[in-house]
C-alpha cells in the first residue's frame, strides 16, 4: 500500500504543482463574468472525492446550489459544468482550436491502455473509420453478427436443454454480446460459419478474451484514475497477447473496421508492441457498453409485462410476415430491424435511464461562452467544459414526467410513430436523449450497435423462455464509480432461468 501511495504521488506530481500555484492564485484573481466557483473545503484536492464516488449526486447538488453552468475543482483541476441542454450546441459545435476533445482522449488513453499514438487526431480517425461501419458496410456487419449469436445462442449444446438454466443477467448479456462483437469485428477462428468443429473455436477463443476483458473492465474506472497497482496493471498482458498482430493477421472473416484500423496503426507509425494495446482500446470502445444496455433493456421488460408483451407481440408480428422461424433465418434483414417502432421506444427509454457518458473538451485558450438565453460567461485556457446529458436532459423532470421511473412507450406517439417533440422552458428541445453524444461526436458505431443490439434480443425471445429466479427480486442500484464513462453497470447481477422454447 505504501508503495501504491508513493508511484501515485511521483506520477502525478508533475501535474499537482502547477495545477496547485493556479489554485493559489486563482483565489485572488475570480473574474465576474466567470460562472460561479465551488472549490470544495480541501485545498487543491477541492470536490475529488465527492465527485468520484457518485457523480450525479454531487452534480445534482451543485446545480440545486449554483444553477445550470458552474465550476468546480477536482484534484487541481478546475471543471466547469453546463447542464442547460439548450444551450450544448455552443460546445458541441465550437472551434477546436478553442476546445479540444484530442488532449483529455490521450490522457485517458494513456492511463486506462497504456496507449499512445503519435499526430493522434480523434476526429480524423473517426472520418476514416466512419464509413467501415455505416452506409454500404453495415449489411455485412449485421449479417456477420447474426452467425456469431447464433454461434453463441443457437448451436451451443449448453444453450439448448429444454431444462432450467439458471445464469446471471448481466453475465448472459455482457457475455454474448462482447463475444459476438469481437468475432464480428476482428474475425473467427476459421472462415466457415456453419461447421461445428469452427463454431467450436469461436465458441472457445471468444469466451478467454472475454474473461480476460471483464477482469479488466472492473479496473477501468480505478484506471483512469491513475489508481491502479502494479500488479493490476499486468492483466493486460494476456489481452495484448491474444490481441497481437501475428494473432489477428490469421483471423478470417475479419471486417473492414479491422483492416482499416491496422492500416491506420501502420500510417501513425505505430509498433507491432503499441498495436494490441491500440486494439485492446478499440475493443473496450466498441463493445464495452452493448452489453450493459441488453442487461438493463431484459432487465425492465422482465419487471414490466406490459413492456415484454409488447415489445414480443411486434417480434411476432415482424417474424409472421417473414414467414420463417428465426432459427430458420440466415440473416435479419434492415428492413426487418427498421419494422419495430415499440422496441425502438423501449430501447430509448433504457438508455435515457442508464445512458450516463460526459462529453468533455479541454479550453485552450481563454474564451467566452454563449448560453441559449444570452448570458455570456468566460472559460479559462487549461479548464476543462463538462456537458452531463444524464442530469439533463434525460433525468431532467421539466422534460420528463417522472423521470426515474421506467415507461417502455414514452418515446411513442399514439400512431406508433417515434415521439421526438419534447420541451423545456417552453422551447423544444433539440437533445432531449443523449446516450450516443451529439454533434461531430456522435458515436460512429451507433448504428451497428443499435443492429447487434436487437439481434441478439430477437433471437433470445423468440428462442428462449426467460424469465427472473425471483420475481420480487429489486432492480439493483448502479456502480456509481462508472458515471462519466458511457452505460452504467450494476452494483449486482440478477438471476435468471432460461430454457429452448417447445
Amino acid at each position: 500500500m505504501q508503495e501504491f501511495k508513493c508511484q501515485w504521488l511521483l506520477s502525478n506530481c508533475r501535474a499537482i504543482l502547477p495545477q496547485a500555484l493556479r489554485a493559489f492564485t486563482d483565489l485572488f484573481s475570480r473574474l465576474p463574468s466567470e460562472p460561479p466557483l465551488d472549490r470544495g473545503f480541501v485545498p487543491w484536492l477541492g470536490h475529488a472525492v465527492e465527485f468520484g464516488k457518485d457523480a450525479a449526486s454531487f452534480l445534482s447538488k451543485m446545480k440545486q446550489k449554483h444553477g445550470d453552468i458552474f465550476t468546480i475543482q477536482v484534484a487541481g483541476k478546475f471543471i466547469t459544468i453546463l447542464l442547460d441542454p439548450h444551450s450544448y450546441d455552443s460546445v458541441l459545435w465550437e472551434s477546436s482550436c478553442k476546445l479540444d476533445f484530442s488532449k483529455y482522449a490521450r490522457l485517458l488513453m494513456d492511463r486506462m491502455f497504456d496507449v499512445k499514438l503519435p499526430d493522434y487526431d480523434p476526429n480524423e480517425e473517426k472520418v476514416m473509420l466512419r464509413s467501415a461501419l455505416q452506409n454500404k458496410n453495415l449489411p455485412s456487419l449485421t449479417k456477420a453478427m447474426f452467425f456469431n449469436l447464433q454461434t453463441l445462442l443457437l448451436s451451443d449444446p449448453s444453450n439448448l436443454s429444454r431444462q432450467w438454466t439458471d445464469e446471471g443477467l448481466f453475465n448472459l448479456s455482457y457475455g454474448i454480446m462482447l463475444r459476438a462483437g469481437y468475432l464480428t469485428l476482428y474475425g473467427n477462428e476459421e472462415e466457415n460459419y456453419n461447421d461445428p468443429s469452427c463454431q467450436d473455436k469461436d465458441r472457445a477463443h471468444s469466451a478467454e478474451v472475454y474473461n480476460a476483458f471483464y477482469k479488466l473492465d472492473q479496473l477501468l474506472m480505478r484506471a483512469a484514475r491513475s489508481m491502479l497497482t502494479a500488479g493490476e496493471c499486468l492483466i493486460k498482458g494476456h489481452l495484448w497477447k491474444l490481441l497481437s498482430v501475428k494473432r489477428l493477421n490469421s483471423k478470417a472473416n475479419k471486417s473492414l473496421w479491422l483492416e482499416s484500423y491496422k492500416q491506420h496503426l501502420e500510417e501513425l507509425g505505430v509498433d507491432e508492441d503499441m498495436q494490441p494495446r491500440a486494439m485492446l482500446m478499440q475493443l473496450w470502445a466498441t463493445q464495452g457498453n452493448a452489453g450493459p444496455a441488453v442487461f438493463w433493456l431484459l432487465l425492465f421488460l422482465l419487471k414490466h409485462p406490459a413492456a415484454m408483451a409488447a415489445v414480443q407481440s411486434e417480434l411476432e408480428k415482424v417474424i409472421r410476415n417473414r414467414g420463417q422461424t428465426m432459427k430458420q433465418m440466415q440473416g435479419i434483414s434492415q428492413e426487418m430491424l427498421d419494422s419495430t417502432p415499440v422496441f425502438d421506444s423501449v430501447l430509448n427509454e433504457t438508455l435515457r435511464l442508464t445512458a450516463a457518458p460526459f462529453i468533455s473538451r479541454e479550453v485552450l485558450a481563454d474564451m467566452q461562452l454563449r448560453l441559449a438565453d444570452g448570458r455570456k460567461f468566460s472559460l479559462r485556457k487549461e479548464d476543462r467544459l463538462c456537458l452531463f446529458p444524464y442530469l439533463s436532459p434525460q433525468m431532467d423532470s421539466e422534460i420528463y414526467e417522472e423521470p426515474e421511473k421506467f415507461k417502455y412507450d414514452r418515446f411513442l406517439n399514439a400512431d406508433n410513430t417515434e415521439k421526438k417533440d419534447f420541451y423545456k422552458g417552453g422551447e423544444r428541445l433539440k437533445y432531449y436523449n443523449m446516450p450516443w453524444g451529439a454533434g461531430i461526436n456522435t458515436c460512429i458505431g451507433k448504428f451497428h450497435a443499435v443492429n447487434s443490439i436487437k439481434q441478439f434480443v430477437f433471437i433470445l425471445l423468440t428462442s428462449f423462455d426467460l424469465e427472473l429466479k425471483d420475481p420480487e427480486a429489486r432492480i439493483p442500484g448502479f456502480d456509481k464509480g462508472r458515471y462519466g464513462f458511457g452505460m452504467l453497470q450494476p452494483e449486482n447481477d440478477i438471476m435468471i432461468q432460461y430454457k429452448l422454447k417447445d
